[in-house]
């Protein structure tokens, strides 16, 4: 039986579907959905600051990278390509993006929505959060990368599947 999925979400297309199918499963076997986000020290995910620049220059148009965020905060993010972010900058993306994606776990009909917003290497904080809630599964999005550069590189996704302790699904 499925109890908790943990589902960590940086903001890009592919986590939101991670979070659309963890909450469609989430919703028919009454289970807990973690929405998780990892802060990455001094600067974004490389999700987040695509989903930026794309925003950025649409203005009135809504990125499929990033839920509704709001213009003001996303200008003055985006201006500093090249300059670390604060830990508080970084802070309020990852809650705002949070509250975001926990509007589709409601509109699915989750009613067991935990959110987290935690430091540190990506794959090694999805694993330890993962054992700290007995995660009796983790759903998370894929960037895409080939089977090539997942070799030689490592994706989070690839890192976190062969790790991992409980059932591990990457979306696409």
């Amino acid at each position: 039986m499925i109890k908790k999925i943990l589902v960590p979400v940086d903001g890009s297309k592919h986590s939101v579907r991670a979070v659309e199918l963890a909450s469609d499963i989430a919703s028919k076997y009454d289970a807990e959905v973690i929405l998780l986000h990892v802060l990455l020290r001094g600067h974004m995910s490389s999700g987040l600051k695509r989903a930026l620049e794309i925003e950025v220059g649409k203005h009135e148009k809504k990125s499929e990278n990033l839920i509704n965020f709001p213009m003001e905060i996303m200008a003055e993010i985006s201006s500093k390509k090249d300059k670390q972010l604060s830990i508080e900058e970084l802070d309020y993306i990852g809650k705002y993006v949070l509250s975001n994606v926990a509007l589709i776990c409601q509109d699915n009909g989750v009613t067991k929505i935990t959110k987290r917003v935690e430091e540190g290497s990506p794959a090694k904080t999805i694993l330890r959060i993962a054992g700290d809630v007995q995660a009796d599964m983790i759903i998370m999005g894929n960037r895409g990368l080939s089977e090539l550069q997942g070799m030689l590189v490592g994706s989070v996704s690839h890192k976190v599947s062969h790790l991992a302790k409980c059932t591990c699904v990457t979306v696409r």
